[in-house]
């Protein structure tokens, strides 16, 4: 209880019972994890998006994987752990893939509009497409215990996809 400056009775007056405990720190962990606000971002260019929304996924995944930090893979397992045993986590979840994918759909739009980019894909297609590579090379790079690499492999999935799409 020392960390949080909390006696065990504030903190356990607060905090009713441990499902209150483990969803407070979901909560927080799920809206640090996807609190990228994409009007702060390029909106008119793909590519200028990609180059300024990299460093705030890398931010924000600093403390995921930190040296000295819980193993990485211990991250997936309270996402799973939380979807098991939380009722309303999932609609959490995907709230947040929501706001992600709406904000990706808006970027899609605009390098459609300006011709930056072509595809008979929809801006909803593509905008799962650069969502689910950046999924799919952490995960990958956590069962190989690569996590070192996480950065450099989603900017390389993503440019692939930029360059399959871009006019």
């Amino acid at each position: 209880m020392d960390i949080t400056g909390f006696s065990k009775g504030a903190f356990f007056y607060y905090f009713k019972n441990k499902q209150q405990i483990f969803e407070a720190v979901i909560d927080m962990y799920l809206d640090q994890f996807g609190s990228v606000d994409f009007t702060q971002l390029p909106q008119n260019s793909l590519r200028d998006f990609l180059d300024a929304y990299h460093p705030k996924v890398k931010k924000m995944r600093s403390g995921f994987f930190a040296p000295g930090f819980a193993n990485p893979s211990n991250h997936y397992s309270l996402i799973f752990e939380a979807l098991r045993i939380i009722p309303n986590f999932k609609n959490k979840v995907n709230r947040h893939e929501d706001k992600a994918i709406a904000g990706w759909i808006s970027i899609m739009e605009a390098a459609r509009k300006n011709k930056e980019i072509k595809t008979a894909l929809t801006d909803a297609q593509l905008a799962r497409l650069f969502i689910d590579a950046s999924h799919g090379v952490v995960i990958q790079m956590i069962m190989t215990d690569n996590t070192k690499a996480i950065e450099k492999e989603t900017v390389t999935a993503w440019n692939n996809l930029y360059l399959l799409i871009k006019t």
